[in-house]
């Protein structure tokens, strides 16, 4: 092999290199027109996330606290922690679902197995088969980063799902 073979090698391999970088970047300014014309990101493409949950200049952090009650065939009413209905789900999904799926935002209609899914659920955490209706209160504050305190407490908005 001579050096002119030599040559003609290194000038293909640096041809070669040049187009799988030209073509990376092509696909990476392609993403990012993808990534800033869409609202919200498609997560993750080239952005940081928002952060949104961070506490404000003020030293407060904006929460929707959640609390649930049941009622029952006989007439009786008893509390119950929403998380706990949540509990079969992954711990990273169980707000968020609770929260989709029955969030004061959510006026939807329920399927069937919703229903049957959240009377399994409801009598799981209660004990009881005779569970009619649940209530969840959702209820918006502001807690303060120095010493807990809560604070800002609106009324709850209500989500009411009968079983």
């Amino acid at each position: 092999m001579g050096t002119g073979a030599v040559a003609s090698e290194t000038q293909k391999r640096r041809r070669n290199g040049l187009t799988i970088v030209v073509v990376f970047l092509l696909l990476l300014a392609v993403q990012g027109f993808y990534s800033f014309r869409v609202w919200p990101e498609p997560y993750p493409v080239i952005r940081m996330p928002a952060f949104a949950a961070a506490s404000s200049a003020k030293g407060t952090l904006p929460l929707t606290f959640v609390k649930g009650s049941v009622d029952f065939a006989d007439g009786t009413t008893q509390e119950i922690d929403p998380l706990a209905v949540m509990e079969t789900m992954r711990f990273s999904t169980a707000r968020p679902t609770l929260d989709y799926a029955f969030g004061p935002s959510s006026s939807r209609q329920w399927s069937p197995e919703v229903h049957s899914w959240l009377h399994d659920r409801v009598e799981a955490v209660t004990g009881r088969t005779d569970a009619t209706e649940v209530r969840f209160c959702w209820q918006k504050a502001l807690v303060h980063n120095d010493d807990a305190r809560v604070s800002d407490q609106q009324p709850c908005e209500w989500t009411e799902v009968p079983l």
